[in-house]
């Protein structure tokens, strides 16, 4: 049995796992220049010695490219975040794939995100650097791919075991939602004893929405505001230009879960469990007024998928 690789192609972040290894970049890549040493960190990202990926392009690219495209297949940073993610984790090793597509491009996009991603065997070999050590040499293989709805994951991390077998054996009988709260969307994932429901949804409410609020309330209050994919750290940390920002960062977050409200609401189906995950779910749950939910975090879609794969690739 080949070994799974288990990849979240994010707008905002990139995530990715190949056994005990991990991959959690923005994004994001960037034109590259010379370096001090003492500035390189563990976790920094060369692609080819050409470009720099995730944080490292953020902190230090002049020349960025941050893609919305909604096609992550013709998403013009999508090649090289797929390469520099897979490659520096699972080098030159034959895997199997399993990734996700939000629930609104799924049955649009599936089959030719799959093409993508299988093109990338075609692809010749490829340099990856992390940190401070020397470029390797990377050559995809990809035998088997699989793509599941964005959001799934998160309900599959709290329903099975590592090996793929159920462990919450009651909530796997339950009616369960999943608000999977991303950057540029929001998945609304029924399930009923396991299968996904004909009434789940998905609407371009995401994370973006709150951000576009918060830079308004930012020019408004300082004067200046970063750009959307330069957000995250001011978000993160509550601080921006010296000042706290952490009032303005509650009210946006509560605008857009108030508007999440609504679509629930609109449902007009009542869940045993709701589970809210994404990267910025955190932000939205205290406004969330719903009966039995609970909180994931960024990571748990991936931990969905692995077990995912581990139930698909016994």
């Amino acid at each position: 049995m080949l070994p799974h690789y288990e990849l979240d192609l994010g707008f905002s972040w990139t995530k990715g796992r190949f056994g005990n290894k991990s991959y959690l970049q923005p994004s994001i890549i960037g034109e590259s220049k010379p370096m001090f040493e003492m500035n390189v960190r563990p976790d920094d990202h060369v692609f080819n010695d050409k470009l720099f990926v995730g944080n490292l392009a953020l902190r230090h690219s002049d020349i960025k490219y941050f893609s919305m495209h909604n096609n992550k297949s013709e998403a013009k940073t999508s090649e090289v975040i797929l390469k520099t993610a897979i490659g520096s984790l699972a080098r030159s090793n034959p895997i199997n794939l399993l990734t996700g597509l939000p629930l609104n491009f799924y049955f649009k996009q599936r089959d030719e995100f799959v093409q993508t991603i299988m093109k990338l065997n075609d692809a010749p070999q490829f340099k990856v650097r992390k940190g401070k050590s020397k470029s390797y040499e990377s050559k995809i293989t990809i035998n088997e791919c699989k793509i599941v709805p964005q959001g799934y994951g998160i309900a599959m991390d709290y329903i099975l075991k590592a090996d793929g077998s159920i462990e919450r054996h009651k909530i796997a009988k339950s009616k369960v939602l999943v608000v999977d709260l991303g950057f540029y969307t929001l998945g609304l994932i029924g399930l009923d004893k396991m299968e996904i429901m004909k009434e789940s949804s998905a609407h371009l409410l995401g994370v973006d929405n709150a951000y576009k609020l918060l830079q308004t309330y930012l020019q408004s209050h300082i004067g200046k505001s970063p750009a959307k994919y330069e957000l995250d750290p001011y978000v993160m940390s509550g601080v921006y230009e010296g000042r706290n920002i952490g009032h303005l960062i509650n009210r946006a977050f509560r605008a857009l879960a108030q508007q999440i409200q609504n679509e629930i609401e609109s449902l007009n189906i009542t869940f045993d469990y709701y589970l809210i995950g994404g990267g910025a779910a955190h932000l939205i749950y205290e406004y969330l007024d719903l009966p039995n939910k609970i909180l994931f975090d960024q990571l748990t879609q991936l931990n969905g998928y692995g077990k995912i794969s581990a139930r698909l690739w016994k």
